[in-house]
């Protein structure tokens, strides 16, 4: 069991956050949330021993029972497959088994580890700390930069995972569907409730509630007490009645006045009239990663464009736009129709202007003018005033969405709009594509979002031959994403559950040579023969959908 007691954290005499109190039984899963800036990594960084804190007591964490995957992960080996050997005690066919598990090929674990896209650096980043098999796992944003497919593999992986999880996010889907408890990080003070994502707002919002009206209780109590000692206090026949009123004044225990809930609004106004076919694609091809690419969108559609991470379509956003050309095909944009585009990499912010500045020379703005603009963002005082370079992802993310709703264009196009944003952002940004009465085309691995907004789902289907890429032209039925043939997503969980199952029983015999006790010893025998079994009946299984 993990047990904090009390811990608090100061940066100077910054306060990070204050007696943060709770448990964790074995094998539970936990999410982590929270604004930006609320402590959830420094709290993360101090339960795995990195960082100090201030008071308090932790219990239950030993280094050697953590595996780590952090958000940014550092390499320092010359290959992939050196640098799994860099832990400590794992052989070269353990290292390479979980490697292969992962999806990382042969000529792969000869590349370096620092020359990975994101998502492979993250995908690394949990092979190394699986190798240990570790009692805790401990994720910062674990599906940061993976795709909808690797997410879904690490979701299976952790609903079936043994041991305790602990997983700071803001990934919704992942929160719904993985964890069985929520320790939301407000206000210096952290809560943990039961349940996944939708449970959590819930109870939550009930809290609010109930701590609203007990401080407000509280407040028309003081009120009435220092209203009767102001009143009595200089009369001799009640002097000795308003000292008692004082005194219990002094000595009640003040409730804080709970965090405000109310929620940024994002609103992108009503969208101009356009004709109704807003975008026609025809035969597209781009250096061989686009592949006579044909599609169409409807006035008032919202499309999820999905895929597997480097089939293009961050590429296929860029030729739209005009920022890259096609080698060949039509591109073709309907009458009034009037483009917004919000780039994956912020590439259309000047990274040496201020916020303010950046919305003078687009927009012709005042400074009051554009400070009223990104307060409705959230950015206030100073930051609006910093070179944007200097800025947060999630800063650069709501600067870029200003202008967005400053153009006032009746066809967006996002690239992974809701990247680096907290819970609350996220929200905000949903309701707002959800309101917006225009065409929507984004790119997005933020499943709930696509749930949430989109009404039809566009699919890059990953192939080796030079065949057209799909096209799911099912128009005003939400969708959710899907891997395209069904032989290789059996095929894909069949290999996961595999991988999932040996090191299941693997954690069983290393729980067998550490006990003693016999109706244990007992009952871990039973559970590695009904785990031979088990894995025996997945390769069958494999095996048929092989032939």
């Amino acid at each position: 069991m993990i047990q904090l007691d009390s811990v608090t954290k100061y940066y100077g005499e910054r306060l990070i956050f204050r007696d943060v109190t709770f448990k964790i039984v074995d094998g539970e899963k936990v999410g982590i949330v929270g604004k930006n800036g609320a402590g959830k990594s420094t709290l993360v960084k101090i339960m795995i021993g990195a960082e100090p804190f201030d008071a308090g007591t932790i219990s239950g964490l030993r280094a050697e029972d953590i595996g780590f995957v952090e958000q940014t992960p550092r390499f320092t080996a010359a290959t992939l497959l050196d640098e799994m050997l860099t832990v400590k005690g794992v052989e070269k066919f353990q290292a390479r088994k979980i490697l292969f598990g992962l999806g990382f090929t042969e000529p792969e674990l000869e590349k370096s580890p620092n020359h990975f896209s994101g998502g492979e650096s993250a995908k690394i980043s949990l092979a190394k700390a699986l190798l240990n098999e570790p009692r805790i796992l401990i994720l910062d944003e674990p599906t940061n930069h993976l795709d909808i497919y690797s997410i879904e593999f690490l979701e299976e992986f952790i609903k079936n995972y043994r041991g305790t999880v602990i997983a700071v996010t803001h990934d919704r889907h992942f929160l719904q569907q993985c964890v069985g408890k929520i320790l939301d990080m407000e206000g210096g003070r952290a809560t943990l409730y039961p349940g996944n994502y939708e449970k959590f707002v819930q109870l939550k919002a009930e809290r609010h509630a109930a701590e609203l009206k007990a401080y407000e209780r509280q407040q028309e109590e003081i009120s009435k007490l220092e209203e009767f000692v102001r009143r009595n206090k200089v009369r001799a026949s009640t002097a000795k009645r308003a000292r008692s009123r004082q005194t219990m004044l002094d000595r009640m225990q003040r409730l804080e006045k709970p965090p405000s809930t109310e929620q940024s609004t994002i609103r992108l106004g009503d969208a101009s009239e356009s004709a109704n076919r807003v975008l026609i694609l025809e035969g597209v091809n781009f250096k061989g990663i686009i592949r006579d690419f044909s599609a169409e969108l409807f006035k008032g559609e919202k499309v999820g464009l999905i895929g597997r991470n480097g089939v293009g379509k961050s590429t296929l956003l860029k030729i739209i736009v005009g920022e890259l050309k096609a080698d060949s095909g039509e591109i073709k944009l309907g009458n009034r129709v009037k483009v917004g585009y919000l780039s994956q990499g912020h590439e259309e912010l000047n990274e040496n202007a201020t916020p303010l500045e950046e919305l003078n020379n687009e927009f012709g703005l005042t400074e009051g003018q554009a400070r009223s603009e990104l307060a409705r963002l959230n950015l206030f005082a100073q930051v609006v005033e910093k070179p944007i370079k200097d800025l947060s992802g999630g800063e650069k993310t709501r600067v870029a969405l200003t202008k967005l709703i400053l153009t006032g264009a009746n066809f967006l196009i996002l690239d992974e709009p809701t990247n680096h944003l907290d819970l609350p952002a996220r929200e905000a940004i949903e309701a707002a594509l959800q309101d917006f009465d225009g065409t929507i085309l984004i790119v997005t691995h933020d499943r709930y979002l696509l749930d949430r907004v989109a009404t039809r789902i566009i699919e890059f289907a990953e192939t080796t031959e030079p065949k057209p890429l799909k096209d799911d032209k099912t128009k005003g039925d939400k969708k959710k994403p899907s891997v395209p043939k069904p032989n290789e997503q059996a095929l894909s969980k069949v290999e996961a559950q595999i991988k999932m199952a040996e090191m299941e029983l693997k954690m069983i015999e290393h729980e067998i040579n550490g006990a003693v006790e016999p109706d244990k010893l007992t009952a871990l025998a039973a559970a590695h023969v009904d785990k031979l079994a088990e894995i025996d009946e997945l390769y069958l299984r494999w095996e048929d959908l092989l032939c």
